[in-house]
């Protein structure tokens, strides 16, 4: 079965999952407060005490990450003739897919007030993206040739978010914390679903991200439970014009994007 078979049904049901997801934490954050109503109303049990004290967390993540992607044509490639019409014409248009991260964390504390950290979370992401492009040729004034052609393209990265990380002061079994760093992203493994090789969208294989994002520690008995939400916004040109299309001369930049919910299990 070709994997992006596999990424498509897993967009279909996303909503399905996100609503399983927040059930979870909904769970989990009401055993915690029932299990602390049983012991008393005006106490409170402060889970993981020294949690904060040590130098070096470990644990996983797992995630769902959406994955905009910029598109700018380049008006230069296209040619007109002596009207001044434009002779051929090209448009690429990204869809917004769903995609799945899974990957660990490093958390090293930097002050003794346990306000800053520095966070280290490579992971492994399987990237869906789909790209609607539409060209048209030209001769004499009339048309010769439309197609309408769905590029299915699947890849699979590796991340390596260096974050900066401020959090708050505890209250009881929560803090609140703020993100911050650069992801440089490596991409491993890709395949297009499209009829032949000169109408692929070729994308380079490294890119850097500026990172930024929020989440909360709940603290739980056994481990830390710290859903977050990260923004990258992709700071290279990624088009890559070196390879053989008829596609990317009509290509000026591409950028990629991507927005992420994540849970991470901390120890």
């Amino acid at each position: 079965m070709y994997i992006t078979h596999i990424w498509n049904k897993f967009c279909l049901h996303r909503t399905k999952i996100i609503t399983t997801c927040l059930f979870l934490l909904l769970s989990i954050g009401f055993t915690s407060k029932s299990y602390a109503q049983q012991k008393g109303k005006t106490s409170t049990i402060y889970n993981l005490s020294n949690f904060d004290k040590k130098k070096l967390h470990y644990g996983f993540q797992i995630g769902l990450v959406s994955t905009p992607t910029g598109v700018r044509m380049n008006e230069n490639a296209i040619k007109y003739d002596n009207s001044g019409q434009p002779q051929d014409l090209l448009t690429v248009n990204p869809e917004n897919t769903m995609s799945f991260l899974l990957g660990f964390l490093l958390n090293v504390n930097l002050s003794k007030d346990n306000h800053w950290a520095l966070r280290f979370s490579p992971n492994v992401t399987f990237y869906a993206r789909n790209f609607t492009s539409e060209i048209t040729f030209k001769e004499d004034g009339s048309d010769i040739d439309v197609r309408d052609l769905d590029q299915l393209q699947s890849n699979t990265s590796l991340d390596f978010p260096i974050l900066l990380k401020y959090q708050s002061d505890r209250r009881k079994n929560h803090r609140l914390y703020l993100l911050g760093g650069f992801t440089p992203s490596f991409t491993v493994a890709t395949k297009q679903d499209s009829p032949t090789e000169e109408f692929y969208i070729n994308m380079k294989k490294f890119n850097m991200s500026f990172t930024w994002g929020f989440g909360i520690h709940i603290y739980n008995k056994m481990f830390c439970l710290s859903p977050e939400i990260r923004i990258s916004h992709g700071l290279l040109n990624v088009a890559d014009n070196t390879q053989e299309s008829i596609f990317m001369p009509y290509v000026d930049a591409i950028r990629q994007h991507k927005i992420s919910f994540i849970i991470n299990f901390e120890g």
